[in-house]
Parts: structure tokens; C-alpha cells; sequence
């Protein structure tokens, strides 16, 4: 049995915004006076307007006019005044903790990726013995795999847990970001998991020890009842009925297929919620009457870099509901190998101990057991841009995932 290392998350605050001739410009200082420019009576400059305030005002009077003034731009949602600061910050985090956060059109990321390096370690909180040995099993044959030469990186990570670490992956965001993530984090629908608020609360403390008028959840708030955001498509959902509805009669057989979808009032309901499952999914149709798009599944490797295509409108199945589809994706250097049968066989056995531990504690704990290869249902639509200089043409190269690129290529055979 392969030896294993489990660990907790990290997260670190990397990058600060900075003025290259004042050092005690920061990100406050950034967004309230960057911000002020627009109304400036004299036409001033951010800085000019800066360094007269400081002249005319003592520190407690300036302090607590920009306080104020936070909160006034944060209360009547001008949110363009909080994508002027941006921040970095590096996670050490589980691999389910970055399908969430990279699910978010802003803020941007780049991380390792499975695809070209070797998977080492994981980052849970679990005390489990059952859990360990499953990520030891699972470990092992992804190891045996490599070491076969026979099936890549990018396939024998389809056994990986969700436990998997993802040791290095940064983020480039502002208090808007932020806010959006804190949104969902807080809405109705959200099932994700603990470690990934934990992470996340983590992020939004350090940044509060560095600016605590700027970073902090009243001003995330005051975004939020302001209702600014946008739709998010999240697996980490209890449930997207809409797909869980085209699903019935999709043929998991067939690469992808047409769907339309009249738009009831149900829909229509829970989009004025701001609901992110009916948001996303009405997104698809500029229509008012109805949906139209492809609908598909995909293992979670390839969705998770099916949705870092940003320009690309989607919405996808809960995981908890993939779960329960039980769907196996087996990479075809696996199907037919001699790692077929056991890779199967360890699929099962991930899915049982997944039952065993949402039954017992809770399935937002016992997701992290899940594979890579679990089947998610995507419904999405392409504009023009997407079929002629996005989507379609950089996903039916041979350097593509060949998931998605099996998807671009029926696709764009009908075009």
C-alpha cells in the first residue's frame, strides 16, 4: 500500500497593491481615491486629492471619513469603485476547493495542473482510517499507472480523489471578487464544503489584518443586499433541477446532444431570487420564452477545464446529484488496459464509502472521496465569438483535453 501524505489547507496573502513613490498608498487608498477622481469639482488627480486630505484632516478624521465613504459606495452598490484594488493570494487547498473557486468568472487563476504534473499529496481534515486507506488505494494505482507509462498524467488522475492537493494555486482578486464568492458561500443553495469557507475566511482575516476598513464582510455585505454579483455555475449546489431534468432523457452514450427548454415560471422565480442554479441556466437564451444549448457530461477533470473557458455561458449537475447518477468516465487508455477491471473496481468502492459517510455524517464531508471521473451533466450554449475564435477553435486541437475535445469536434461538425 502506498505511503500517504495528509495535511491541512494554507492560505497566504502574496501580492498588495502598491503606489511606486508612496509607500504608504494601499488598497484602500486605491479604491476611495481612484474613485473620487469621477466627481473631483478641481479635476484633481487620485493622488493630489489624496495627499490634500491628509493635509487638511488628522489621522482619526481621515480614518473615519474613509470608513464612511466605503460604506457609502458599498451601501448604493458602486461596485466598479472594488475592482480597483486587486490582491494575490496563494492556496494550498484540496482539489474540490479549486473547482469552486475557479467556477468564478473573477477573480483569475493559475495553478498547477494534473494534466502534466505528478500528484503527491492530500489536504483534508479527515481522522478517518476508512478515508486514508481509500486515498492510499487510490494513490497506488495512480502511481502504477505512471509508472506503466501506458496511461498519462492527464487519464490516471481520473482515480484521484477530490481530497487531492492542489499545492499551488494563485489568485488575482479584489474586494468585488471576493464579495461574489461570499455570496454564494452565504446563499441557500450552497452545500460547500467546510474546508473551502474555511479557506476562503482564512483569506478574507488576512486581508482584513492588512486593510480592516477595505476587506471586511459588512462592506461584502452592503454588495450583496445592493444586489450586485453574477450567476456562478456550482457544482457545490444541493441540486440544479434544470439539469437534473435534461438529464432524464439524455443518452449518456452520445457525445453531446441539442436540448429546449420552455421557460416556466418557477424558472423565472428563481432567477429573480438570484438564484445561481436558475441564473446560470437562463443565461444560456437570450430568449424569453425558452433555453436552447447542448447538453453533455463530462468527467470533473474535464469540467474543470471546460469552465475555465469563461466566455462560455454554463450550468451544471450538483455533484451531489452526479453522485447519485453513479456515472463512470474511463479514459480510453484505461479502457481495455489490465488497470481496467481495477480501476472500475476502486471507482465502486469510492462511491460506496462516499454513501457510508453521507449517510453517517454529512455528503458535503464524504464528496472529498469522490474520483476525478465521476460524470457531471453540463448544459452550455456558444455565441458567435465561441464558434468562430474561442471555444470551438482552440478546443478541437489535438492539445486539448480529449474530453472537451471530442465535445468541440461533434459540435463543430454541424456547424
Amino acid at each position: 500500500m502506498s505511503q500517504i501524505t495528509v495535511r491541512e489547507p494554507d492560505v497566504k496573502i502574496t501580492e498588495l497593491p502598491f503606489h511606486p513613490e508612496h509607500k504608504e498608498w494601499g488598497a484602500k487608498e486605491s479604491v476611495i481615491y481612484n474613485t473620487r477622481i469621477s466627481g473631483d469639482p478641481e479635476g484633481r488627480s487620485a493622488v493630489k486629492i489624496w495627499r490634500n486630505k491628509r493635509k487638511d484632516m488628522d489621522e482619526e478624521e481621515l480614518e473615519k471619513e474613509e470608513k464612511g465613504f466605503l460604506e457609502f459606495l458599498s451601501e448604493r452598490g458602486h461596485i466598479s469603485a472594488f475592482y480597483q484594488a486587486n490582491v494575490g493570494i496563494t492556496y494550498e487547498v484540496p482539489r474540490h476547493t479549486t473547482l469552486f473557486l475557479c467556477s468564478f468568472d473573477h477573480p483569475k487563476y493559475l495553478q498547477q495542473s494534473q494534466r502534466y504534473t505528478k500528484a503527491r499529496e492530500f489536504i483534508s481534515y479527515t481522522d478517518s482510517e476508512e478515508v486514508k486507506e481509500l486515498f492510499s488505494k487510490q494513490s497506488d494505482l495512480y502511481n502504477r499507472m505512471l509508472e506503466s507509462e501506458e496511461v498519462p498524467k492527464e487519464d490516471a488522475r481520473y482515480i484521484l480523489p477530490l481530497g487531492t492537493a492542489a499545492t499551488h494555486i494563485h489568485q488575482n482578486t479584489n474586494v468585488a471578487g471576493l464579495m461574489n464568492i461570499h455570496r454564494v458561500l452565504k446563499s441557500e443553495g450552497n452545500v460547500v464544503p467546510k474546508i473551502t469557507q474555511q479557506v476562503f475566511s482564512g483569506a478574507v482575516d488576512k486581508l482584513n489584518s492588512k486593510s480592516p476598513d477595505l476587506f471586511n464582510e459588512d462592506i461584502m455585505d452592503y454588495l450583496m443586499e445592493a444586489d450586485k454579483g453574477y450567476p456562478v455555475a456550482n457544482m457545490f449546489s444541493k441540486g440544479n433541477k434544470w439539469i437534473t431534468e435534461l438529464l432524464k432523457d439524455y443518452n449518456t452514450d452520445k457525445t453531446v446532444s441539442e436540448f429546449s427548454y420552455s421557460i416556466d415560471e418557477e424558472l423565472e422565480e428563481r432567477a429573480e431570487e438570484f438564484n445561481d442554479e436558475a441564473l446560470s441556466f437562463l443565461s444560456l437564451s437570450n430568449s424569453s420564452e425558452k433555453v436552447e444549448g447542448f447538453i453533455t457530461t463530462m468527467s470533473i477533470s474535464a469540467w474543470h477545464q471546460f469552465m475555465r473557458n469563461d466566455t462560455v455561458k454554463q450550468s451544471v449537475e450538483s455533484v451531489y446529484d452526479a453522485a447519485e447518477r453513479e456515472e463512470i468516465i474511463v479514459p480510453h487508455t484505461i479502457k481495455g488496459s489490465k488497470f481496467e477491471e481495477e480501476y472500475i473496481s476502486l471507482f465502486e468502492e469510492s462511491l460506496k464509502l462516499y454513501r457510508k459517510i453521507k449517510e453517517g455524517e454529512s455528503k458535503e464531508k464524504a464528496m472529498e472521496v469522490l474520483p476525478h471521473g465521476l460524470g457531471l451533466g453540463i448544459a452550455f450554449n456558444f455565441d458567435g465569438f465561441n464558434r468562430t475564435k474561442g471555444f470551438l477553435p482552440d478546443r478541437t486541437q489535438e492539445a486539448a483535453q480529449w474530453e472537451i475535445r471530442k465535445i468541440a469536434r461533434h459540435i463543430d461538425s454541424r456547424y
